[in-house]
């Protein structure tokens, strides 16, 4: 024992005395380190006033996500540090620290707002929080081919504006991502930000494409006939994911479709179904690509990141959900998960007729051979039954009950009306709060519908 440890032993009242020493330094420390704490804070920003402005994006097949990186990175070249984001990861209070604000947003379906947006509408939506300090503009992406043209852009507007917010943009809508539109608002917000003019009217990179094959997936079927496209490029084969699309350039048209097949395919497929109006007139896209052209046509392609339809870089199952053309985005899903190794694949699929809708059976069915593949298929056109995918589902609840508490993900393509909603509405049904919750808050829950 050492001489000092002695002392305190011997003199109680000085060993107290040393303690209070040590605990009155100790509180003078906390206190010190408390202070530079909230200077350093005041002076670099926290988390959620760190940003100048903010750049929220409401984005569901990509484009308005990719409007809104393109500005936030355009502000940071400019030495501006603009907070973006989801809306769904946007809370009523983080919203209310920032003085100005950009929203991005696309209208999915009928008025509805994109999946990365749903959770924050539907808190917000019936809330009035105190925005009057906030200064907004509102791009609103949209087809004005749908009644309900740019409706979530035009709500979420109304939103702001009951909530006190004054727009600093008027607000703006874009058909169908005209680039003159887009323009215009971009250079207002340039002036309003003080940033560099970006010209975005340049036209995005086609890559020029061969017919090589086509062949029909459904013959004497009664639905209108399905065609498997294969087309090769002319040059070196770009890069895409499983979930992108392909914008096909034919003639003045531009259609888009789910892409099948991955780069290590050697080809672009694509599933189209034949467009055949009410006069007997076959569709002028669906027209070219299924029946008019002779193999060795060319076409101009340019492909599309769909960021939101992309597989989750985790290691869980996926229930794939699906009828007629969706089945293209969620072939390629099922093939990129196969090259993962990933075995625990349920699709679930619905045609019309057992007899001639039995799509890509032979690949399909050796994917179940193999067991990298459950396979649910049904048909609305039977003499037995009439069983859409919904119905599948419901008879299925225990399992996919089961998925989900497993943490599977899970891909819907196809039709937004009629398959879409039904499928969005049973699992509402099917599944618990919390097991629908936690689809919806860690994004397992995704879908491709138009």
């Amino acid at each position: 024992m050492s001489l000092l440890e002695l002392s305190w032993l011997s003199d109680p009242l000085a060993a107290r005395r040393l303690w209070a020493a040590l605990a009155f330094g100790g509180w003078l420390l906390l206190c010190w380190y408390c202070l530079a704490l909230a200077w350093r804070r005041r002076h670099r920003g926290s988390p959620a006033a760190a940003a100048d402005w903010l750049i929220a994006y409401a984005s569901q097949s990509g484009a308005a996500r990719q409007i809104a990186e393109q500005l936030a990175m355009t502000a940071g070249h400019d030495g501006q540090a603009p907070a973006l984001l989801p809306l769904n990861d946007l809370s009523l209070d983080d919203l209310g620290r920032h003085t100005r604000a950009l929203f991005v947003v696309s209208t999915y379906g009928e008025g509805e707002a994109p999946d990365n947006a749903a959770l924050f509408w539907r808190r917000a939506r019936h809330q009035r929080p105190a925005l009057r300090a906030l200064q907004y503009g509102v791009l609103a992406l949209g087809d004005s081919q749908y009644a309900d043209y740019c409706g979530f852009g035009r709500r979420l507007d109304r939103w702001l504006s009951a909530a006190g917010a004054q727009p600093a943009i008027p607000h703006t809508e874009v058909d169908q991502l005209d680039p003159g539109t887009l323009q215009q608002w971009r250079s207002r917000v340039d002036q309003l930000f003080g940033l560099p003019e970006v010209d975005n009217s340049t036209p995005e990179a086609a890559t020029s494409w061969v017919l090589a094959e086509r062949r029909q997936l459904n013959p004497s079927s009664p639905g209108a006939p399905a065609w498997l496209i294969r087309l090769l490029p002319v040059a070196d084969m770009p890069h895409w994911q499983a979930g992108d699309l392909a914008q096909l350039r034919i003639g003045s048209l531009r259609r888009t479709y789910s892409i099948a097949s991955l780069p290590e395919d050697g080809a672009l497929e694509l599933i189209v179904r034949q467009v055949i109006g009410d006069d007997g007139q076959l569709g002028q896209g669906s027209g070219w690509l299924c029946q008019h052209a002779e193999p060795g046509a060319t076409l101009e392609v340019v492909l599309r990141p769909n960021p939101q339809f992309h597989l989750l870089d985790q290691d869980a199952p996926t229930i794939f959900i699906g009828a007629g053309t969706g089945l293209a985005g969620l072939r390629g899903l099922i093939k990129q998960r196969q090259h993962q190794g990933r075995r625990d694949n349920w699709l679930i699929f619905g045609e019309r007729c057992q007899q001639h809708d039995r799509w890509l059976a032979e690949e399909l069915e050796a994917w179940v051979a193999q067991d990298r593949l459950l396979l649910d298929r049904c048909f609305s056109r039977t003499e037995e039954t009439t069983e859409y995918v919904q119905h599948r589902l419901t008879s299925k609840a225990d399992q996919l009950r089961q998925w989900v508490d497993q943490g599977a993900c899970i891909r819907v393509c196809g039709r937004l009306a009629g398959m879409g909603n039904a499928i969005h509405a049973v699992l509402q049904e099917l599944l618990s709060a919390e097991q629908w919750q936690g689809l919806q808050q860690q994004n397992r829950y995704r879908r491709d519908l138009y």
